[in-house]
């Protein structure tokens, strides 16, 4: 039997059937001229259920652009844990025309469950696209020496 394609590539239009939980984030970028927010994270694919009450994850290292973004704010305290970043929740709220009235803008959240803290701004939209096939690994982030 064939295996099933995995989506690879997601826009706006798939906010409501994706899910960010528990996907790390390796790296974060600000293009000012471009006015994105550029997340680095492993992106779960799928949670695969193994022997006994262990998991396995179907991941792919994946870059997530929010466009248009105003209204940055970074809150995340990282006192007494490790440097690792993982995300609880994506919210996506308060619709409305931009000022040209040609695109609706939202305000989002990335709520994250380790360390403590959020993500908020603005944006007009995101795309995610991972930069090489899903692979299978023991735990929900790709080892560092597997990354690429």
């Amino acid at each position: 039997m064939a295996k099933a394609a995995v989506k690879t590539k997601y826009s706006i239009r798939d906010f409501s059937s994706i899910d960010w939980h528990d996907n790390y984030i390796h790296a974060i970028r600000l293009d000012a001229e471009k006015f994105e927010l550029i997340l680095d994270l492993d992106f779960i694919h799928d949670w695969i259920c193994g022997e006994g009450e262990n998991y396995k994850f179907l991941i792919s290292p994946s870059t997530l652009t929010f466009q248009n973004v105003s209204n940055l704010k970074i809150d995340v305290d990282w006192k007494d844990c490790s440097l690792d970043m993982s995300v609880g929740h994506v919210e996506r709220s308060n619709p409305r025309k931009t000022a040209n009235k040609k695109l609706t803008e939202y305000d989002w959240v990335i709520d994250l469950n380790w360390p403590e803290g959020s993500i908020s701004f603005s944006a007009t939209g995101f795309t995610q696209v991972s930069r090489t096939e899903p692979a299978v690994y023991d735990e929900q982030k790709i080892p560092a020496d597997k990354r690429n």
